[in-house]
């Protein structure tokens, strides 16, 4: 039986006694559903986070590999990774709506996918509005938009919190370490380069090309950080960034102490952890050592 005809059972035979649900992704599609989505795959760990923040963990099916944030998110049907879901293992959740991203996504699968039958939206964002958007989008598309919009209000006041916290305050030189082999850094037009900005930093990092440029242990030297963020899956718990990087002890921030492991996830997907990342950034950039 071909993979299109599995969704029909579903999809197709019942009128629905909702308006049409219509909302614009970042590709510029126009997605409608009949009514508010019940079974959703979800192909990236950053959506999952955004399902379950809003209200819509319950109406989730599907997960990758990769989503393991909330807890919850394990007990849920895996389809496989973010570059190879299984499009039999997807079929077979019957799925009403499926929410990839532009970032881990791959585009032969996004082809694939939106000739399964079910509804197909992609999020991208890019910015902290950005994620508001999205969370926002999410709760309409799965019948969750008072919670959706309760959350970004929430997420909204902790930002500008955030924000006031640091105003006045001299700008902290900084680098994001995204992998220390080879050395790779947040570079500019990213969301996490936003956090650095606007938990007071000034992200070194930004002048070099595209958003996370390759750097050279002797351009760290040159610059002089006052703070490091390393992600935590660049660098163990307990490992020394001196001991990988001998010559950087006469950094300042190493000097100062400043060198500060945080986790991956948080940091880097553009979900509401976002902003637990900022208020950290802000603790770590701005409190004594």
């Amino acid at each position: 039986m071909p993979l299109a005809a599995a969704f029909a059972p579903v999809l197709f035979i019942h009128a629905s006694a909702f308006a049409l649900i219509t909302v614009t992704d970042d590709l510029g599609r126009r997605v409608t559903l009949e009514h508010p989505a019940a079974r959703i795959v979800s192909l990236a760990p950053s959506i999952t986070e955004c399902l379950f923040a809003i209200g819509a963990g319950s109406r989730l099916a599907g997960v990758t590999d990769f989503c393991n944030y909330p807890p919850e998110a394990a007990a849920r049907t895996h389809v496989g990774g973010m570059i190879n879901p299984s499009l039999e293992a997807i079929v077979a959740l019957r799925p009403d709506l499926i929410v990839l991203s532009m970032e881990g996504n791959m585009r032969a699968d996004f082809d694939r996918l939106t000739t399964l039958g079910a509804p197909v939206f992609v999020t991208n964002p890019r910015t902290l509005d950005g994620i508001y958007l999205s969370l926002e989008e999410l709760g309409t598309l799965a019948g969750t938009a008072d919670s959706a919009r309760a959350l970004v209000r929430k997420l909204r006041a902790r930002e500008s919190a955030a924000r006031d916290a640091v105003k006045g305050m001299p700008p902290v030189r900084v680098i994001a370490i995204v992998s220390l082999s080879p050395l790779i850094c947040v570079g500019a037009h990213t969301f996490i380069d936003e956090l650095l900005t606007a938990a007071g930093g000034t992200n070194i990092a930004r002048r070099g090309s595209g958003t996370y440029p390759a750097y050279s242990r002797e351009q760290v030297i040159a610059d002089d950080p006052e703070a490091i963020i390393v992600m935590s899956d660049a660098l163990a718990a307990g490992a020394s960034l001196e001991k990988v990087f001998p010559e950087w002890a006469s950094l300042a921030a190493l000097k100062q102490h400043r060198v500060f492991r945080l986790d991956g996830d948080m940091l880097a997907r553009p979900g509401p952890r976002a902003i637990d990342a900022l208020e950290l950034l802000v603790h770590y950039l701005h409190s004594p050592q």
